[in-house]
């Protein structure tokens, strides 16, 4: 009896999974808006990083910048960022509604299926964002990756993608005290934006933010997944893979760690 109870947990969240990404699939124009979100913000970056490596100005870092310019590792970093759910507002309304007071009387664990709803979105939406990039990649005439390098792009992403999943799922958890989330929401996507390097690789930064940045989790997110285009190698995806492992380790003992204290403060002090 006891060695099926994991086994019918995973089946649980499998089933959530399925959800979320029937979900997802069934907000056709949202994905199609995203989509065309996704096209312009790439291609933006990109014609940018495109003028700044051809002028090649001395005294600058374009001097550090690839030949072909950094589409690729652009179209990375943005196919994760808007790939992740909005699960800190799921959170929020269910801590603030009391809605959440129902799924504690069932015997699946909430964040597990919550964080599983999320993971379907988020294959959905990484799978339709990630087929417009490759059309856009060969359209524009810039160069392909190859096989290998697209089978770890798409490792990378996914778990760069979970690490995201994560740390929204920390916000959320903060309505537990703060109510509102969005705060805290706003620091988060900030310092993603910044230490990930979102719009530019850790390696154009000063020594000092650098080595802050690579071992931080928005690194994990954005950063690792991506800088393997720029810098590829076996020695660059292994640092990836093991940065992305180890925080999303780190996140999900620390989500365990803040639910239980925040559901004590619930069951005390009431929503």
């Amino acid at each position: 009896m006891t060695s099926t109870r994991p086994l019918a947990a995973v089946e649980r969240a499998l089933a959530v999974l399925r959800v979320g990404a029937d979900a997802t699939l069934a907000g056709r124009a949202v994905l199609l808006g995203r989509g065309v979100f996704y096209l312009l913000v790439i291609a933006l970056l990109a014609t940018f990083w495109d003028l700044v490596a051809a002028e090649r100005l001395p005294g600058t870092l374009s001097s550090l910048l690839p030949a072909g310019g950094l589409a690729v590792y652009v179209g990375v970093t943005e196919w994760i960022t808007l790939s992740v759910p909005a699960i800190h507002l799921r959170l929020e309304d269910d801590i603030r509604s009391g809605a959440i007071e129902a799924h504690l009387l069932r015997p699946a664990s909430y964040p597990v299926l919550r964080i599983s709803e999320s993971c379907g979105g988020l294959l959905v939406r990484q799978g339709m964002l990630g087929a417009i990039g490759v059309v856009a990649l060969l359209l524009s005439g810039h160069a392909v990756p190859s096989a290998a390098m697209w089978i770890c792009l798409v490792v990378l992403g996914v778990l760069g993608g979970f690490v995201g999943i994560l740390l929204f799922a920390l916000v959320g958890m903060s309505a537990f005290w703060l109510r509102r989330t969005i705060p805290i929401y706003l620091c988060v996507q900030k310092m993603s934006f910044l230490l990930g390097g979102l719009f530019a690789p850790l390696t154009l930064y000063p020594v000092w933010l650098r080595g802050i940045s690579e071992a931080s989790p928005f690194a994990a997110q954005l950063y690792w997944p991506a800088v393997i285009v720029v810098s590829p190698g076996a020695a660059t995806v292994l640092r990836a893979f093991t940065y992305e492992v180890l925080w999303i380790a780190i996140l999900s003992t620390l989500l365990a760690m803040i639910w239980r204290v925040g559901l004590q403060r619930m069951l005390r002090q009431g929503i």
